[in-house]
């Protein structure tokens, strides 16, 4: 896959966060911490399910029993089964946000390191959300707007990346030929497409994934090896 074409550029804006929750109307937010239990119940259930079995076998109705509420519940949180999912990917978007943070403060004495500990982190962000993944895909195959959504995010990925890539590209050994925003293309693609599958032992991922950035961006030499 490439990268973008100009007929998205109305849609997806390389440095906008996806606002995935844009025109989404929610009932009140609970305000006693019981309601925000539920609440949480309810996201935590839909998460597990969406793993097990998929979006389209999971009903409203296997959230609310698998939370132990009443459907009627359900409806005091969230509109929709598609909301829900909204809810769980905004969630994800969040918390993949805060990788940003931590890249920026990576010590960049020791490069393979640092690149080693932000895959895992990124994996591991992943993984929580694995079910999210699932049904999002499954979702997106059927509507139009969430695949726009599904745009926002991969390029949002990639443009977060190309960050990073070009942080790095101004430490000694750094390439400087390398084609930094179709190598964060396809790294977003990539940590995207194993979000949906968590591995019990990912370490050999993690290393696999480390090398493929480390080798592209870096020399074999050089004063950070």
């Amino acid at each position: 896959m490439q990268p973008p074409t100009p007929e998205f550029e109305n849609e997806c804006v390389p440095d906008k966060y996806p606002d995935l929750l844009v025109g989404q109307h929610f009932p009140p937010p609970p305000k006693q911490e019981r309601s925000r239990r539920k609440q949480d119940a309810l996201l935590q259930s839909a998460l597990a399910l969406f793993a097990e079995q998929g979006y389209e076998e999971t009903s409203i109705e296997h959230i609310a029993h698998h939370a132990e509420v009443a459907v009627g519940s359900f409806y005091q949180h969230f509109e929709s089964k598609q909301q829900i999912l909204l809810v769980l990917m905004d969630r994800l978007l969040q918390e993949a946000a805060t990788l940003t943070l931590e890249a920026k403060s990576a010590d960049l004495h020791d490069i393979r390191d640092s690149i080693e500990h932000l895959v895992r982190r990124a994996l591991q962000v992943d993984w929580a959300y694995a079910g999210a993944y699932r049904a999002w895909r499954e979702a997106t195959m059927r509507d139009a707007k969430l695949r726009v959504f599904q745009l926002q995010i991969e390029v949002w990925t990639a443009q977060k990346l190309l960050l990073l890539f070009q942080l790095l590209s101004h430490v000694p050994g750094a390439r400087q030929d390398v084609d930094r925003e179709t190598l964060a293309w396809e790294l977003s693609l990539l940590l995207l497409r194993m979000a949906e599958t968590p591995l019990e032992k990912p370490d050999a991922v993690v290393v696999s994934l480390t090398s493929l950035v480390y080798h592209g961006l870096f020399t074999d030499e050089g004063s950070h090896l």
